[in-house]
């Protein structure tokens, strides 16, 4: 009998011990668990923001890009707008009437001409235009310049496609429409890109 109170004793006290262990084990527990909850909410708040944030600046990343692609385009489109616009001014120095082509010529002629007895280089198209008289008058506007006028035809034909080359003794004078549209073209650009584009140019 007293062994059997003396063992349900030790069972009482066991138990008792056993139970006060796992109260203490399962408010750690409890308390673990809370603190590993509140970090992974934590955590979880810090990679929503972070991913906002990435949001956002690869959205202003995208705008930039987008932003910066049609600056490129319209920067294209402008500039291809100003070629075409020099070829056409090219195509109608190729089409001028007869008087005002002579004029022009003789203009070139007459101011790029050291002594007035260089060779003119022309095109195989124009050639036939000098040989008809235009030589001719060209020598007389070189006279009445204070030149000579003993221009004469080279030998060589030119490979452009309009005005003029003179081959002078020393140095040669290119007017010939490709080289002078070229000039035009790098002096006078934006000024042309002024009255193409307006208020956009500054």
């Amino acid at each position: 009998m007293v062994m059997n109170k003396i063992t349900a004793k030790i069972h009482d006290e066991t138990a008792a011990e056993v139970k006060a262990i796992l109260a203490e084990a399962q408010k750690k527990a409890d308390a673990s668990a809370a603190k590993i909850e509140a970090a992974a909410q934590a955590k979880v708040q810090e990679i929503q923001v972070q991913a906002k944030a990435d949001a956002e600046e690869a959205g202003r990343r995208q705008v930039l890009i987008a932003e910066l692609e049609s600056r490129k385009n319209a920067l294209n489109l402008k500039r291809q707008v100003l070629e075409e616009a020099f070829t056409a001014a090219e195509a109608k120095l190729q089409q001028l009437p007869q008087a005002d082509w002579e004029k022009l010529i003789t203009k070139l002629v007459v101011q790029g001409a050291e002594t007035g007895s260089e060779k003119l280089c022309v095109p195989a198209a124009d050639k036939a235009k000098y040989e008809g008289g235009f030589l001719t008058r060209l020598n007389a506007a070189l006279t009445a310049a204070g030149k000579q006028g003993k221009l004469s035809l080279s030998e060589h034909t030119g490979k452009f496609s309009g005005g003029v080359v003179l081959e002078g003794t020393t140095s040669d004078y290119d007017a010939s429409f490709p080289t002078l549209l070229k000039l035009v073209k790098t002096q006078y650009e934006h000024d042309v890109a002024a009255i193409l584009f307006k208020s956009e140019v500054k």
